[in-house]
């Protein structure tokens, strides 16, 4: 498909989308795309083989009762930097990390956004797939360029993971380093992959995926999962695109001409963890203890029988009951 074919398949699915359940006429949609209503029926039809649920209505066309696609050119102008794209939206991708870590070896800008409706090779924390119905989660990564030091760009998880608790409301609770969840279902992860030199940091890609609509099922899964449909009417995927960027791209700005104060503190703020008993996974072994928030790095601060432990690495696998003890059991603490 040529680029102005893809520009108009886009501004049709902006005009259905902007139109709602009241539908655009294939005439007036001719109209403002200066082309034949021959040319409008492919491009819808194009639409639907993407997964975009859109019914003949009269003489035009509407989204199906309960589709909710991204369209990008209505997303984009309202976009602001630092993550003020360019965005692409795809059908399908293997990873939307994957898509825009090639695009930042080829040396794509700050803020440049990949989302797609549906991933099939989708990655979550140490290689775990993440999974999700076509068109039920958002998924979108994010490329950012920050001018520091390797050293100091250990803390972008936390950064991220702030940004996007914030866009999801006040009863979002994060759980070390980046998992989001909202009454104690895990709703959003968050992947974080870079690349830099001996003295700066070339690229940072952030995936995020929120679950909207639905939840997967899974087998194996650390929290139970959750989508934000279970407290009501989810909101419209592209609105909470556009929050999404907006509190991931402050919380960054913020990080980069303040420092980390405040994002430590909205951490803080937010932390799933801190008070409860916990056991966290090292790559040589398992420790227990209560979790005593973070330092001033980002680092995980767990209490243990023998003494305070300061992990900047690691992976929370269970959180005790409260008023229960893990096996490390801490006197006085």
């Amino acid at each position: 498909m040529n680029l102005e074919a893809a520009e108009r398949r886009e501004q049709i699915l902006a005009a259905l989308v902007e139109a709602g359940s009241v539908g655009v006429s294939g005439e007036s949609l001719a109209s403002a795309l200066g082309c034949s209503r021959a040319a409008v029926h492919r491009h819808v039809d194009g639409l639907r083989r993407d997964g975009v649920d859109i019914v003949s209505a009269h003489d035009g066309y509407r989204v199906a009762e309960g589709a909710d696609p991204v369209a990008s050119a209505l997303v984009g102008p309202r976009l602001v930097a630092p993550l003020g794209g360019p965005i692409t939206w795809l059908a399908s991708v293997g990873s939307t990390n994957d898509e825009l870590i090639a695009q930042a070896r080829r040396g794509a800008p700050e803020g440049t956004i990949i989302g797609a409706d549906r991933q099939h090779a989708g990655r979550g924390r140490r290689g775990r797939k993440w999974l999700a119905a076509p068109g039920d989660a958002l998924l979108v990564s994010v490329l950012l360029r920050p001018d520091i030091a390797p050293v100091d760009v250990g803390l972008l998880p936390i950064v991220a993971a702030v940004g996007v608790a914030d866009s999801l409301g006040p009863d979002a609770r994060i759980v070390w380093p980046n998992d989001i969840l909202i009454d104690g279902r895990k709703v959003a992860g968050i992947l974080c992959e870079m690349s830099a030199e001996q003295d700066r940091v070339s690229w940072a890609v952030v995936g995020v995926g929120i679950n909207v609509h639905s939840a997967p099922d899974l087998d194996d899964a650390r929290w139970r999962p959750g989508a934000l449909s279970a407290r009501g009417v989810a909101p419209a995927r592209g609105e909470l695109l556009v929050d999404l960027l907006a509190h991931l791209g402050g919380r960054y700005r913020e990080w980069l001409e303040t420092g980390s104060r405040g994002i430590l503190a909205g951490f803080a703020e937010r932390d799933a963890l801190v008070g409860r008993d916990i056991t966290v996974s090292l790559p040589v072994g398992e420790i227990s203890g209560r979790c005593g928030g973070t330092d001033d790095l980002g680092r995980l601060r767990v209490l243990t029988a023998t003494g305070e432990r300061i992990l900047g690495a690691g992976e929370v696998v269970r959180v005790f009951p409260e008023n229960s003890a893990p096996r490390c059991l801490i006197p006085n603490c």
